[in-house]
């Protein structure tokens, strides 16, 4: 045993002196699928990281305890300042207006308007454009109460540091300009620029009203106690609070979750490409060794036993795998140092960079893994050949077929590798719909190789000798036309799947729903100025209908009489769950919505609280008609039964609310109405004439809306296109070793045809006939796939109606078909030129 692996070890160093050439593309492939694997595994790491560093400061504190439209009681605000240093502050939305007195008009805009006291921030840092500090800027006796705003609100308001802006009741000096905001991060979606103030002048103001709809935060700073504990000590104490307590060990939960999704899937989409190159992984090395069979054989003859032989090339394959996973394992851990900036300004993270050894593991086993399973039925084939059928010249080097001493090692190695993907995605369902995904579209593409060689026989007789002689080697065993369909399929398919799910999602904000959706949002009516706001609105001209309902902000804190933290909540409603919720009532079921299972209440109803939710709700919170669900209002529990579940169609952007209760329980609450106006061109004239009327209402516009949703679906749909794009790349390795591998056969062809009388001209239209085919084929099969897989995503994952884009069809077509030609000349070009004098001596 060790004098064979002796041997082995000596014939493997052998053969690595004689150069890597053949292995180009091995390399190639490897190091793009495993750079793609261990970028995004260690981007989502470093991000993971910056988050757990900058915990503290993301959330503003060690705990976060956070009310809406109240404030603390005496006595848990007491128990809260035994706790550690306190800092409070107060945020809402509304609007802020300029004061200059030469505008008859002055022009306002929606602020995210925040109320920060002296111990603010706790953790962290607050950075201006000038340098000077919170206390300066903010806390400073002035002639009126400064405020700092973003570069965004200067730019939008033509505002200048020193001019004077109204927010409600009052008025405020911009102090200048806020850069950074530790906390900013926990802000995923924003509305409209940050404007920063002293926590005595938001209060000023007048939107803290009873009623008013903002959010009191209460930022703890603990000594030495565990704050997990002391977090569960506070549930404890004041169970009938309502308050939604954080730690930080659980800062930002809605960027932890959309990062951890991103980072399952972009690693699917990244072993994708892995296992496309892992045809040019198998390229390379049948070519490799096609071209050793006689050294082989004449090894074999002078006693060399086929356990040496494997060995040997076993390590030499397995070395430069290691070389290329090495080098794609290197590059993909410099990515976070590459791309930190674009993270910093998009979420407000800094990223950790370093070397993160659980996604190297996960890209290095993979890289191994996928090197094994497609170089292991070549070598099989190769080590098995008879050295008699070598030199008689029966063996076809092209080693298609896959021998039986293969079958086992190979399919343990896939079986491997598909517990693998389950084990380091997490998710069972994303990753059972991966793997039939691969074999679904291997089926496909299988049946569409033998489609298109199908048809090529079939194929009514073409007028030109060129045509029919580029048909007929479709037909052929090992054509490198037909490899176009797995090389650039793949590819092909996941950028066609991720752009039209973008350009659905684009087409549906900014089209179908600007079509259906209201003008305007309002947001912040007082009860007592209902009346007067709808006779002004109903009155302006362009206006067709104002909707209004009453909404009190409130917390889900049992379902079925369990505390919510202790129910599984599936996925997708867990929002929920998450934070507060806007509540409503209502004598008549809402227009929009469609009845489902139980009964709506009469218009005179006034019994028990009884309560109608939404079907995607009653399915996430497992629960039906006569269950019961515990709301927490301003400090108070209120129990209600579940009498009707309701169907919403959410993407008209209608008022519509997920929990709606019986008249008569929420009357008399402290509340505030929302509005919702339907018109055309009212953004200018409708938005002036409330800001002057009523300024203390929001007004929110959907263009706004849509134009925030948009641009971070867009950032999102730009690195899954990037990671498709990468897979497309190993698609033209792939191919380029397929030509690579079979040039011998394609330079025996030429000499054939030119001993024949065909001029390069005809050997040219020959290989454009093949490569056209091929090349329309993997385009339509892509697009088909590509098609259903966006169909699949819009319509049952995002619940919208698809519309596929046509463009994007014919682009992809056209795309494929030059790719094809492109690759497919350039790989054959050198063919072109060879004489047939040397050759045919050589012969």
């Amino acid at each position: 045993m060790l004098q064979d692996l002796y041997m082995a070890l000596r014939l493997c160093q052998r053969e690595l002196r004689t150069g890597l050439h053949g292995f180009g593309v091995f390399l190639g492939c490897l190091f793009l699928g495993v750079l793609a694997i261990s970028a995004v595994g260690s981007l989502a790491q470093a991000l993971e990281q910056g988050l757990n560093q900058d915990a503290k400061a993301i959330l503003g504190g060690d705990i976060s305890v956070a009310v809406t439209s109240r404030d603390l009681s005496t006595e848990e605000h007491a128990f809260l300042t035994s706790l550690g240093t306190v800092s409070r502050t107060l945020s809402t939305r509304t609007m802020a207006r300029t004061a200059k007195t030469h505008e008859e008009n002055p022009q306002a805009i929606l602020i995210e308007l925040k109320g920060v006291d002296q111990h603010y921030p706790l953790y962290g840092h607050v950075q201006t454009d000038s340098g000077k500090n919170l206390q300066q800027l903010l806390f400073t006796e002035h002639s009126l109460p400064g405020a700092l705003a973003d570069a965004e609100f200067f730019h939008r308001l033509n505002c200048e540091i020193g001019d004077t802006i109204v927010i409600g009741n009052q008025s405020f000096r911009l102090q200048g300009v806020l850069t950074k905001e530790p906390d900013k991060s926990m802000e995923f979606f924003t509305l409209g620029p940050k404007v920063m103030v002293t926590t005595d002048a938001f209060q000023q103001t007048g939107l803290d009203q009873t009623g008013s709809l903002f959010r009191t935060n209460y930022l703890l700073q603990l000594t030495h106690e565990d704050a997990q504990d002391i977090a569960q000590n506070i549930r404890d104490q004041f169970p009938e609070s309502g308050w939604r307590i954080r730690d930080y060990h659980h800062a930002a939960p809605g960027i932890r979750t959309m990062l951890e999704r991103m980072n399952i899937d972009l690693t699917l989409v990244s072993l994708g490409a892995l296992l496309v190159g892992g045809l040019g992984i198998a390229g390379g090395v049948r070519g490799y060794l096609g071209g050793r069979l006689k050294h082989m054989a004449t090894m074999k003859c002078l006693g060399a036993s086929i356990r040496v032989l494997f060995a040997s090339y076993l390590l030499q394959i397995l070395i430069l795998g290691l070389v290329g996973t090495g080098a794609g394992m290197l590059c993909g851990a410099a990515v976070p140092v590459i791309t930190s900036r674009f993270f910093v300004q998009t979420l407000s993270i800094e990223l950790q960079a370093g070397l993160y050894a659980k996604p190297l593991m996960q890209a290095f086993l993979f890289g191994v893994l996928t090197t094994l399973a497609f170089a292991l039925p070549p070598l099989f084939r190769a080590i098995s050949t008879p050295p008699s059928g070598i030199f008689r010249g029966y063996i076809d080097q092209s080693m298609d077929r896959l021998p039986k001493a293969a079958i086992f090692p190979t399919t343990l190695i896939f079986i491997l590798l598909l517990v693998m993907v389950f084990w380091f995605s997490g998710h069972a369902l994303l990753s059972l719909w991966f793997f039939c995904g691969i074999i679904g579209a291997w089926l496909v593409f299988t049946a569409m190789t033998r489609g298109i060689r199908w048809l090529a026989g079939h194929a009514p007789r073409l007028p030109l000798p060129s045509l029919r002689i580029g048909m007929a080697n479709i037909r052929r065993p090992a054509s490198p036309g037909v490899s176009l369909v797995f090389a650039l399929g793949f590819g092909l398919t996941a950028l066609v799947a991720i752009i039209m799910v973008n350009a659905n999602l684009s087409q549906t904000l900014r089209t179908e729903l600007a079509q259906e959706a209201p003008a305007l949002f309002l947001m912040d009516i007082r009860p007592d100025i209902v009346e007067n706001f709808q006779t002004m609105v109903t009155a302006t001209p362009g206006v067709s209908r104002l909707d209004l309902r009453p909404m009190v902000r409130g917390r889900i804190v049992h379902i079925k009489d369990t505390p919510v933290e202790k129910v599984v909540v599936a996925e997708d409603v867990e929002w929920a769950v998450r934070g507060d919720r806007g509540f409503s009532y209502a004598k008549d079921f809402p227009p929009g919505s469609t009845l489902v299972r139980g009964t709506w209440w009469d218009e005179t109803y006034a019994g028990a609280p009884l309560i109608s939710i939404t079907s995607d709700l009653a399915r996430g919170f497992g629960v039906d008609i006569g269950d019961t669900l515990t709301l927490n209002i301003l400090g108070r529990n209120l129990t209600a039964t579940i009498a009707s579940i309701r169907e919403v169609n959410w993407q008209t952007l209608a008022m519509q609310f997920a929990i709606i209760l019986s008249p008569g329980v929420l009357d008399n609450a402290p509340q505030t109405w929302l509005g919702s106006v339907y018109g055309q061109n009212l953004d200018q004239t409708l938005f002036a004439t409330i800001n002057t009327h009523f300024p203390d209402i929001a007004i929110i516009t959907v263009r706004d809306v849509l134009e925030n949703a948009a641009l971070i679906m867009g950032r999102a749909a730009l690195t899954f296109q990037i990671t498709a794009a990468m897979a497309l790349i190993v698609g033209l390795l792939v191919l380029a070793g397929a030509f690579a591998a079979d040039q011998r056969r394609r330079i025996y062809d030429s000499v054939i045809y030119k001993v024949c009388g065909a001029t390069r001209g005809d050997i040219m239209v020959t290989l454009i006939a093949e490569f056209s085919l091929a090349g329309l084929a993997t385009s339509l099969g892509s697009l088909v796939l590509g098609t259903i897989a966006a169909w699949g995503v819009v319509t049952r994952l995002l619940k919208m109606q698809f519309n596929p884009d046509f463009k994007i069809a014919i682009l992809t077509v056209v795309s494929g078909i030059i790719l094809a030609l492109i690759v497919g000349l350039l790989g054959t070009w050198r063919t072109l030129g060879q004489k047939t004098a040397p050759f045919l001596r050589n012969e």
